[in-house]
């Protein structure tokens, strides 16, 4: 197996540890406190810093690739390192000052509801406050897994995230007698200063920055003039969440739970495929900007984009059609009933838009951040709040807390659809027909496993076989299926996924 693929096998395993991790910390807290007021008050209030820190740690990630690629090429990797390191940690500090201070009144401000549960109050207050708290060291977290991306060590980079998720979860799961829903939140906090002293002993503190070294400004603020917006185009997606929960706070106990699992259960999909292509081809689409190598800038955005649709489109299918056997296998159990699994299955259902489209972006964002042009996605992602925002207002009042859920979807759709007409424009353009061949292939290969689904549940009732039994064998006879479409449709990009060694596809890619 050639280096790159390796890598690639190691990255994804890695990502699966870490969105699963985070499944089972949902799973801790959904058996414990299900759709009751304080999971509202603590789902509710994390959102709010969550964008913070999103748009730190992706956001921080992102911008922080390409600019080492450029420095690191005339020599003064090292040095950049040192002074992104030590500026973001001001910035960091005084962020993380500002919001811990801030949190008692922005409960008061942005959930009055919770202050008539006996502990709604306290426990969004503590939760935003320890969440804001974290920030000390999650930007300089960023900056050093950014680091290791540059060096295609992407496992440890997403490993060292895995710790955050893994101490909130063991947190959780051991002091939750003791504590309550409190140690969430401050197994968050603990989980990111450890992930901090992991790369302190991985690197030692010798190699980590240069410690005599002053912080040189310009270079500073020349860097975050690029990080600015894309961190802002990373937080949308958690901006337009927090404004769903705004939302469902005010439509009564357990909205904001049951829209939350839902959320996050049908979000697997795109947080390990689309998030991992856009992550492996991002150095690649660096590199070819680096060498001013348009051709392939281009093939990498058009490998990438087949590559995310292939491995989706099935999933996103299946989960639709399994969602409420899904659901009540991950979820139910203790606090959460049969009859919370019916409300978040219907919630999902609406959701499940949001995962295609904003996995379509999360590849396109990438073209955006290498070409350093981040202004004109940040503009479409401030206009897609907007847009959230009067779509949340209008179809909430019609539909209720499924109309939050739909929103996301449509929100997701404009976002997907005005990036890639935008880059299209700015790049010089790509192959739409490739695309478009490689996109009908998948698809048809997609309708042709649901049809083939569904004929065989009508003579040997597939689904009503108990619902393990019935995930297991829709899983494997349709993903075989799927394979077997794939296969008949002459699919390009699976046909290069499936050569040992194709030195072509690893290139452009």
């Amino acid at each position: 197996m050639s280096k790159i693929r390796f890598s690639v096998v190691l990255f994804l395993l890695s990502t699966l540890l870490l969105k699963f991790s985070s499944m089972f910390r949902d799973l801790v807290i959904s058996g414990y406190y299900g759709a009751s007021y304080k999971a509202d008050a603590y789902f509710a209030s994390m959102t709010i810093p969550n964008a913070i820190i999103l748009f730190m740690l992706t956001g921080m990630k992102d911008a922080f690739l390409p600019s080492y690629f450029k420095y690191d090429k005339m020599g003064k990797g090292f040095s950049h390192l040192t002074n992104i390191v030590k500026g973001t940690f001001i910035f960091s500090v005084l962020i993380a000052i500002v919001g811990t201070v801030a949190s008692p009144f922005l409960v008061k401000w942005l959930y009055p509801e919770f202050s008539k549960y006996a502990d709604g109050y306290n426990v969004a207050v503590w939760t935003i406050g320890f969440y804001f708290l974290s920030i000390l060291l999650v930007g300089v977290n960023a900056v050093y897994e950014g680091y290791f991306d540059s060096k295609q060590k992407f496992s440890f980079s997403t490993f060292s995230q895995t710790i955050v998720v893994l101490a909130t979860l063991v947190f959780a799961f051991v002091l939750h007698r003791s504590m309550g829903i409190y140690s969430v939140p401050i197994g968050y906090f603990v989980g990111t200063v450890l992930s901090f002293l992991l790369k302190v002993i991985v690197l030692s503190p010798q190699k980590m920055i240069n410690w005599r070294q002053k912080p040189e400004w310009k270079e500073i603020k020349v860097f975050y003039q690029i990080f600015w917006p894309v961190g802002v185009t990373i937080a949308v997606g958690q901006i337009n969440l927090s404004v769903n929960m705004l939302f469902a706070s005010r439509m009564g106990e357990g909205v904001v739970s049951n829209l939350n699992y839902a959320f996050r259960l049908v979000s697997i999909p795109q947080n390990v495929f689309g998030v991992t292509i856009a992550t492996i081809i991002y150095p690649i689409l660096a590199r070819a900007k680096t060498e001013k190598n348009q051709q392939m800038f281009k093939m990498g955005m058009e490998r990438g984009l087949s590559a995310m649709l292939l491995l989706l489109a099935p999933t996103v299918c299946g989960m639709i059609y399994l969602i409420e056997p899904i659901i009540r296998t991950v979820y139910q159990r203790g606090a959460f009933t049969e009859s919370t699994t019916l409300i978040t299955s219907h919630y999902a259902v609406f959701y499940i838009g949001s995962v295609l489209f904003y996995s379509i972006q999360a590849v396109i964002a990438k073209g955006f951040y290498t070409l350093e042009k981040g202004h004109y996605i940040m503009r479409i992602g401030l206009l897609s709040i907007v847009f959230n925002v009067i779509s949340n207002y209008i179809l909430s009042k019609l539909m209720g807390p499924s109309g939050l859920a739909l929103s996301a979807s449509l929100v997701g759709l404009f976002y997907s659809v005005s990036t890639f007409t935008t880059l299209y424009k700015i790049s010089g353009g790509f192959s739409l027909r490739s695309i478009g061949i490689e996109f009908s292939k998948i698809i048809m290969a997609t309708i042709i496993m649901m049809l083939s689904l569904l004929s065989l549940d009508s003579f040997f009732h597939i689904t009503k076989q108990g619902d393990s039994v019935t995930i297991l064998l829709n899983t494997v006879i349709g993903g075989a299926i799927y394979i077997a479409g794939l296969l008949l449709l002459r699919s390009a990009i699976f046909r290069e996924l499936l050569k040992k060694g194709n030195k072509k596809f690893e290139k452009n890619v």
